[in-house]
């Protein structure tokens, strides 16, 4: 495995408590998050669209998940399921 060194700059805020720690804040000159991209509005940043394909491959485990505890037709957990709702276009 091949390492290469990075430099970091900036500062963290941390709260420890009882054994934990919450990060409070962090800041980096060098960070790419920046607020005015940071939207959901109709700058040309985000296409809203691309919404449906995201929760689409995401939500994929979820419903093959359900479709395979289904698959018996429901004998052992389930009622018998609605593909239907499964299809979308």
């Amino acid at each position: 495995m091949t390492q290469t060194q990075q430099t970091v700059s900036g500062w963290v805020k941390l709260k420890l408590y009882k054994g934990s720690v919450t990060v409070l804040g962090r800041y980096s000159p060098h960070s790419l998050y920046r607020e005015d991209f940071a939207t959901f509005g109709k700058e040309d940043v985000y296409d809203q669209s691309d919404a449906k394909g995201f929760i689409n491959l995401f939500g994929l485990q979820m419903k093959v998940k359900a479709m395979m505890e289904v698959s018996d037709g429901g004998r052992t957990r389930y009622a018998a399921p609605d593909y239907s709702v499964f299809k979308r276009d």
